[in-house]
């Protein structure tokens, strides 16, 4: 049976989801609609628990990849959780996605990642470019 279950930790500034069963071409539609919640939450950062999945088709991969694209594109982070050995651990490290996303071992992992991340984000503030002067000559 397919689950994924989006809960928001406004305090800890990141939205979780959570994903069990089989990720497939069955189960894209609800996982992509989860995914899609957890993006559109106010939340810089999003933890993604892969701990549960059973089977882990290109499906699922994509609904990531796109969930991942859009939460960095906003200037966010997004955390993937794939114990190692596992099913979407397998599919990841094939494909070399481990070398970029932020993948941890576990969700107490991923969760040090976030705010780790966002005690950066508070004391370092991102440093906008200079404007550059028109020159004149």
């Amino acid at each position: 049976m397919f689950r994924a279950e989006v809960n928001c930790h406004p305090g800890d500034g990141y939205v979780a989801v959570r994903v069990a069963g089989d990720v497939d071409t069955g189960t894209r539609a609800e996982l992509a609609a989860a995914l899609d919640r957890a993006v559109g939450a106010d939340a810089l950062t999003m933890v993604v628990d892969l701990s549960g999945v059973r089977f882990f088709a290109a499906a699922g991969v994509h609904c990531v990849e796109l969930a991942v694209g859009a939460v960095e594109a906003r200037g966010g982070a997004a955390h993937l959780v794939c114990p190692r050995p596992g099913a979407a651990w397998r599919v990841v490290s094939l494909l070399g996605l481990h070398q970029q996303w932020q993948v941890h071992q576990d969700v107490a992992g991923a969760v040090s990642g976030v705010v780790a991340g966002h005690l950066a984000h508070q004391l370092i503030p991102r440093q906008r470019p200079a404007l550059q002067q028109p020159r004149t000559g």
